[in-house]
C-alpha cells in the first residue's frame, strides 16, 4: 500500500447554520458477544446552540443527530472515555448530559448561580469539572448531579480545563495567561505558571499525564512538565491559537489557528510538521481520532474538516 500522506480526506460545509464553536472525536467499540463494529461519532456545536452528531465512515459525514436543549450558544462539548456519555454547555449557563448513540438528554445538571463554561471528563466518566467566570473550578457528580469539589485556582475566569488520563491532575488556563495545575486528590493547587502574555483558550493533558500543551491568544503554543511546571517547548504561530490537543499516541499535537490554519507538530520540540489552509475562517476546534491518523477541525466558516495525519514513528511522550 501507498506510504500515507496529509490530506484532506473530507470537508462539510454549512454544517451548522452559523460559527462552530467545539468539536469532539470518539471510538465506540462495542462490548459483550456482538459482531458489531466500532463506530467513529464527530459532535460539533457552537452559535446556534445546537449540537449535532455525526458518524464517520469512508471519510465521509452523516448527520444521525441533532441536539437540541440550549437556549444560547454552545462553548464546550466533551465526551466520555468510553464514548456513551456527552456534555454540553451553554452561555444559557446549563450544563447538559447526553447518551450519544441515540441522541437521548439523560438530565440537566443544575448550576444554581454557578456559570459553567468548558467542561472535561474525568478518565472513568463518572465526574466532570468545569471552569467559570470566578476562577474557580467547580467538579461535578455525572449521575447525582451534584458538586462534589470547588478547586481555587485565586485567578481569574478559568477558560479552559482538563483532567488528566491518570486521573491525578486538573489543570485550567484563564485570561490574565496563567495556566493551574491542582492534585485533584487533595485538591491543592501544585503549580501557577505564568505561561502567557494572553488569554489562554485551551489545555491538554499529554496520554501519559506527563505534560500539558496550551494554546493562547499570545499566539503562542507551548508544552510544560506537569510535575515541575517547566516550559519544555514552545512555538509560535503569530495570531490566536484557539485550540491545541495531543494525539493519543503522543507523538503530535493538532493546533487551530485566527487565521483559519491547523497546524500539525511534532510533540517533542513542537516542529511543525503541516500546515493545513483549508478553512476560510477562525479555527475554534481540533481533534485527532483515536488511531492518531486523522484529525478534525471546525471553524467560524461553518464548515467541518477531516484530515489524514501519517503517525509519526517516534517514542511516545
Amino acid at each position: 500500500m501507498p506510504a500515507k500522506a496529509y490530506s484532506l480526506l473530507c470537508k462539510k460545509e454549512n454544517a451548522h447554520e452559523d460559527p462552530i464553536y467545539c468539536c469532539a472525536w470518539t471510538k465506540i467499540v462495542p462490548t459483550g458477544d456482538t459482531n458489531e463494529k466500532a463506530k467513529d461519532y464527530i459532535v460539533t456545536a457552537g452559535l446556534d446552540g445546537i449540537a449535532k452528531v455525526w458518524e464517520i465512515k469512508n471519510n465521509k459525514l452523516e448527520l444521525l443527530h441533532v441536539l437540541k436543549g440550549h437556549s444560547m450558544a454552545i462553548v464546550s462539548v466533551a465526551i466520555s472515555p468510553d464514548g456513551y456519555t456527552l456534555a454540553t454547555t451553554s452561555l444559557d449557563s446549563i450544563l447538559i448530559i447526553w447518551e450519544l448513540s441515540t441522541g437521548n438528554k439523560v438530565h440537566e445538571i443544575e448550576t444554581g448561580s454557578i456559570d459553567t463554561w468548558k467542561v472535561a471528563f474525568s478518565p472513568d466518566g463518572t465526574k466532570i469539572v468545569s471552569g467559570t467566570h470566578t476562577g474557580k473550578l467547580i467538579i461535578y457528580d455525572v449521575v447525582k448531579k451534584n458538586a462534589l469539589k470547588v478547586l481555587d485556582t485565586r485567578a481569574k475566569f478559568a477558560l479552559c480545563v482538563s483532567w488528566s488520563k491518570d486521573s491525578k491532575f486538573i489543570a485550567s488556563g484563564t485570561v490574565n495567561g496563567n495556566i493551574c495545575i491542582f492534585d485533584e486528590t487533595q485538591g491543592k493547587l501544585i503549580h501557577t505558571v505564568e505561561a502567557h502574555t494572553k488569554d489562554v483558550r485551551c489545555i491538554e493533558f499529554s496520554p501519559n499525564s506527563k505534560l500539558v500543551i496550551t494554546a493562547s491568544n499570545d499566539g503562542f503554543v507551548k508544552l510544560f512538565n506537569v510535575a515541575s511546571g517547566d516550559l519544555q517547548a514552545s512555538l509560535e504561530l503569530k495570531t490566536w491559537v484557539l485550540h491545541v490537543g495531543f494525539s493519543p499516541d503522543g507523538a503530535c499535537i493538532a493546533a487551530g489557528t485566527g487565521d483559519g490554519e491547523v497546524v500539525i507538530a511534532s510533540t517533542s520540540g513542537l516542529k511543525i510538521l503541516k500546515t493545513f489552509q483549508d478553512h476560510s475562517n477562525i479555527v475554534w476546534g481540533v481533534q485527532f481520532n483515536a488511531s492518531s491518523e486523522n484529525v478534525v477541525s471546525v471553524s467560524k466558516d461553518k464548515s467541518i474538516n477531516v484530515y489524514e495525519c501519517p503517525k509519526l514513528q517516534t517514542n511516545k511522550k
